[in-house]
């Protein structure tokens, strides 16, 4: 009974607290919010792992204090100074990769949070609707799967609202009672690929025409590929939704995702299918810090090709390149690959050089040759962001400072496919 007569009345420290809580309240709220967001959980393995790597580095360092005190003499410090460069250059490597191995965590820390968000969003629309996942085991990296959950929670709940049929008319269509999402994520090359798709009607094309030319986007009649009107649904203000619900329908939400996208150096794919639904594909870059690359020069600037994207690379004569200025292909193994000339691309105004070198990128499965005049080698490609200028630019997703201090572009493997892509169909359209 005492413990429950202990002073009823607030500590007196309490009351003064209080307004001044109210007048801080923003500031305090968001440490703790920015401490969870820093924080990562890491094996000890892992640590264990990256504290050999330290230790390795310092031996090294060691020697080669060790060698600078004494002065590289004779072949004997070339070939010692020969010698630490190379660990170094190793160590490099492997605290690259072991710094990229921390930072990455399962796709399932993301996924599982949608769950909520269905169940939600099927009490509200008033439809039965499933979620299956897929590839939870994927691993990414930790700053990208932060800001991927906004984007994927808005495909969602469009997804819910109105790309999912009531029951009664997914049982007029021959289809369950119950819809279904689906959530899946898989590792290609350097990039992850997570999916987003139903099994509800699909896009409406007509609609989506309609509206692009209502706003004015495009004129009436313009010939479009499927593919550049499905990407009509990410313009600013637009929307196909028959009514505004509490959900979707105000025309805000998916310009967003793709400026979210964009700015990850990721890229969104759409598919649909009337009657079958729609699949949204985010390609998204495995680490927004470091990639393996292939150093080109095209005239006199050098670029950066990242490596996962890069299947071969072909010689190509003076005189197959005078041949092929007609039609931009090459034959390769009984399939004609398109391929650009980087050289008038970027306009450099220098002659080719004698023997070109074709570098053949493909991503989501389609495929272009690169014509670049010299192959300089790999290169570990730290990644800058453009400047606010250049950042319009849609054939590079970014910079690097090269060994010399120069500065190499990075191409955009993606927009460089699309440009091969509608360079095939102009000249099939010619033929």
């Amino acid at each position: 009974m005492k413990c429950r007569k202990r002073p009823t009345s607030p500590p007196p420290l309490l009351p003064p607290l209080l307004p001044r809580a109210r007048t801080t309240r923003l500031p305090l709220a968001s440490k703790p919010e920015r401490s969870r967001s820093e924080s990562v959980r890491v094996p000890a393995e892992r640590l264990d792992l990256l504290m050999d790597r330290v230790g390795e580095l310092v031996i090294v360092q060691s020697r080669l204090a060790q060698l600078a005190g004494n002065g590289v003499n004779g072949p004997a410090g070339e070939l010692a100074l020969r010698s630490i460069s190379e660990e170094v250059e190793r160590l490099a490597n492997e605290l690259r990769d072991t710094m990229m191995v921390l930072r990455m965590v399962p796709i399932a820390t993301l996924f599982g949070r949608f769950r909520r968000l269905v169940h939600d969003l099927a009490r509200e629309t008033g439809k039965s609707i499933e979620l299956d996942t897929d590839g939870e085991g994927t691993e990414i990296d930790k700053t990208v799967s932060e800001r991927l959950a906004d984007p994927i929670v808005h495909l969602i709940r469009n997804a819910c609202d109105h790309g999912l049929e009531g029951e009664d008319e997914r049982l007029a269509a021959g289809k369950a009672p119950s819809g279904r999402i689906r959530l899946s994520a898989q590792q290609a090359g350097g990039e992850v690929l997570i999916t987003i798709s139903d099994d509800g009607r699909g896009i409406n094309r007509e609609r989506v025409r309609a509206k692009a030319e209502a706003n004015g986007l495009i004129h009436q009649g313009q010939v479009l590929s499927d593919n550049e009107l499905l990407q009509m649904i990410f313009q600013p203000g637009f929307s196909t939704a028959a009514q505004i619900t509490n959900l979707s329908g105000r025309g805000v939400g998916m310009d967003v995702v793709k400026r979210t996208i964009e700015a990850l150096r990721g890229h969104i794919d759409v598919t649909s299918e009337a009657g079958r639904g729609s699949v949204i594909t985010l390609r998204i870059p495995l680490t927004l810090a470091i990639i393996d690359g292939l150093l080109v020069r095209v005239g006199e600037g050098k670029y950066v090709i990242p490596l996962a994207a890069v299947e071969e690379c072909l010689e190509l004569s003076l005189e197959e390149d005078i041949r092929s200025r007609s039609r931009s292909m090459i034959q390769l193994r009984e399939r004609l690959v398109p391929f650009l000339r980087l050289r008038d691309l970027f306009m450099t105004g220098t002659r080719p050089d004698p023997f070109q070198k074709i570098v053949v990128i493909a991503t989501g499965g389609e495929r272009v040759g690169l014509v670049v005049d010299q192959i300089i080698g790999s290169h570990q490609t730290v990644i800058k962001s453009m400047p606010p200028l250049h950042r319009g630019v849609a054939s590079f997703s970014g910079a690097t400072i090269l060994g010399d201090g120069g500065v190499a572009l990075i191409l955009d493997v993606v927009q460089l496919v699309a440009l091969g892509q509608n360079h095939e169909e102009r000249l099939r359209a010619a033929g």
